[in-house]
């Protein structure tokens, strides 16, 4: 007689525990946190789209730079997916300190604080969930962020200015070197011997600083796009910002050229949008054209 029966025929054993099974739930937490997180940050988000929208606005690229970082983050879901997954405690303090940095943004109005907590609470968020090994793959798309929130206006005023002034006797600088006689007075360029009309004045769109910051915003894509080691990656960030003040100073050498020979008719309309344009363009240009070659002197040699 055997010690043990056999099982009654119509009868399964349980099959073992699928990890799948888990997918649906994981799925709907996840639902539930990112609608938590939206709800928690909606007011920074309806100013921030506030401030995109103005006239005049230096983040005009704002939710542009945040498809992007959706775009770089859809780029790298096999090495996000390929990454172990190691939960850490330390993401922790950082997750609380984004909540608190929201709650007293709150409380005190202070939008850009609040804004910027986000970042906080979602490198808190990936580190305690996820782990370091995630995390790093995660830490660039999420400083791109950073492009999207708009500064405070005391420092919007500060750097429009130190770069309005920059800007100025960069182009000054320029022009003499052509041989045209202009020095400033204030924000404005006298030409004793242009043609009169209306003076050449320096505004605050003139700055610099929203090409800066635009240039600044494609300067830290393109870094991550690449596949490009870290000090490449560095070049081609600090490539584009130093391309921002070139393409303000070049800017205004211009202006500084045709009010001198045409005369005040090109500080106005078409032709003023035109040639803003233009230099827009030909420091694009020429970025394009660092990054290639960093590219090239990266790539390996052929083989023989």
């Amino acid at each position: 007689m055997k010690s043990s029966d056999p099982p009654a025929r119509g009868r399964s054993r349980p099959a073992p525990f699928d990890s799948r099974q888990r997918e649906p739930a994981a799925a709907l937490v996840w639902v539930l946190l990112l609608c938590a997180l939206a709800l928690l940050y909606w007011s920074s988000l309806v100013w921030i789209n506030r401030v995109v929208r103005e006239t005049d606005s230096y983040y005009t690229h704002g939710w542009v730079m945040a498809a992007a970082v959706l775009f770089l983050l859809w780029l790298r879901r096999d090495r996000l997916a390929a990454s172990p997954v190691r939960p850490a405690w330390a993401g922790l303090p950082l997750l609380l300190a984004g909540l608190a940095l929201q709650l007293g943004g709150r409380v005190f109005r202070i939008n850009f604080i609040s804004a910027w907590s986000l970042l906080l609470t979602l490198a808190g968020l990936s580190l305690f969930n996820w782990g370091l090994p995630r995390t790093r793959l995660l830490f660039g798309p999420l400083l791109l962020l950073g492009f999207v929130i708009p500064l405070p206006g005391i420092a919007i005023i500060a750097l429009a200015f130190r770069l309005k002034v920059a800007s100025v006797w960069a182009a000054l600088l320029a022009v003499r070197w052509l041989g045209i006689e202009a020095w400033p007075n204030g924000f404005q360029i006298v030409l004793p011997w242009s043609p009169p009309g209306e003076p050449l004045a320096i505004g605050d769109p003139c700055s610099g600083l929203r090409s800066l910051i635009s240039f600044g915003a494609l300067g830290g894509f393109c870094a991550f796009l690449f596949p490009l080691s870290r000090p490449r990656r560095l070049a081609v960030f600090l490539a584009a910002v130093a391309l921002a003040p070139f393409n303000n100073a070049l800017r205004i050498a211009l202006m500084v050229v045709l009010r001198q020979t045409v005369g005040p008719a090109v500080l106005r309309g078409s032709i003023h949008i035109a040639l803003g344009v233009g230099v827009y363009i030909v420091c694009l240009l020429l970025y394009l054209l660092v990054i290639r070659c960093l590219i090239r002197s990266a790539a390996p040699p052929p083989a023989a």
